[in-house]
């Protein structure tokens, strides 16, 4: 259990002190993960059916379960540092993390089309003037949201020229924050919430109307993107957010970047970013690129069901974000039973 309270629980001022949630990889490390992804390039296997036992990371291994435990009981977010990433090409790479994300969930669809692994990247277009255009293929600033599944790996393999600072909240700590300044707020934040799925959910819905926070099973959940709140208001079925919504957002938007409760990371090559997406929420910062496209920022991305990660509420079963993780934890507990 986080020594702050609940699984995820964090201020900024509880970092200081704090470093269990930097993984620093030494010289052993490295040569463990060159050779795994090596080994995993010597397969005819296609990349989304290589196995753990495809990448093998006997030694690093430990230091995942431990990463596990930090994001499922503790602060909520890991940083692994020094990821041999200049040792391959972009495609080598992408095994590279393939590989490390077997260690630590299953890899589900980030897009209606089923993608497994995406790459965070500018494509010069904008989610104003799109309807399914999403903030990872822009360069625009992103608001504190949540991803699916119940973790986020991100991996920089090339940074920014300027600009796309990462930053996160504990979203556990945002609540309670409003629990004790407005708990009338805090119970709007609990209703029932529409949010635009720009065109990705599988069951074609344009909206999912959910909570942004959730108490479940003594635990705090979340689900949050403004942004798309927003833009599910050209949607003529979608109620108008009301006065009192608004408020509640606009108090969440302030808490998240206040120093109190925010911690920022200047993401390097090499650097890999986990966080809980249900205790967690992160941003980004706009950021300008090269103009040679050989240099320019490329993240890779993965969303992952823990094996073993915690209760989820109903509300979650059709969400994009948590559907296949909620069906997934559904199977497992089915399973258990026979």
């Amino acid at each position: 259990m986080n020594k702050n309270g609940l699984p995820g629980e964090w201020k900024l001022s509880d970092l200081k002190n704090n470093k269990d949630w930097i993984i620093e990889l030494n010289k052993h490390d490295q040569k463990e993960i060159i050779d795994a992804t090596t080994f995993s390039l010597k397969s005819t296997k296609a990349l989304i059916d290589l196995k753990a036992s495809d990448f093998p990371i006997s030694t690093f291994q430990r230091k995942i379960e431990a990463a596990k435990v930090q994001l499922k009981t503790g602060l909520g977010f890991v940083l692994l540092r020094n990821l041999p990433v200049n040792q391959f090409n972009d495609d080598e790479v992408k095994v590279m993390f393939w590989g490390l994300g077997q260690y630590l969930g299953h890899p589900e669809p980030q897009d209606k089309a089923g993608s497994l692994l995406h790459v965070v990247t500018d494509t010069g277009a904008k989610v104003k003037n799109s309807d399914n255009v999403r903030g990872f293929q822009t360069n625009q600033e992103l608001q504190f949201h949540t991803d699916g599944g119940d973790v986020f790996g991100l991996l920089c393999v090339r940074a920014a020229k300027r600009g796309g600072l990462s930053k996160l909240v504990s979203s556990v700590a945002i609540f309670n924050e409003i629990e004790r300044l407005r708990p009338d707020l805090a119970i709007e934040l609990q209703e029932g919430f529409h949010f635009d799925t720009r065109s990705q959910n599988p069951n074609e819905s344009k909206y999912q109307t959910v909570p942004i926070f959730i108490k479940h099973d003594g635990l705090v959940s979340a689900l949050h993107k403004r942004q798309y709140l927003e833009t599910a208001q050209r949607f003529s079925e979608v109620p108008k957010l009301t006065p009192l919504k608004i408020e509640a957002l606009d108090l969440v938007d302030r808490l998240c970047n206040n120093n109190e409760f925010c911690f920022e990371i200047k993401l390097k090559p090499g650097d890999m970013e986990i966080a809980n997406n249900a205790t967690t929420f992160h941003s980004r910062e706009d950021y300008q690129d090269y103009d040679d496209v050989n240099k320019r920022r490329c993240m890779l991305r993965l969303w992952l069901s823990l094996y073993d990660g915690r209760p989820l509420p109903s509300e979650y079963e059709h969400t994009r974000e948590w559907a296949p993780t909620f069906a997934r934890r559904k199977q497992m507990k089915d399973l258990a039973k026979k």
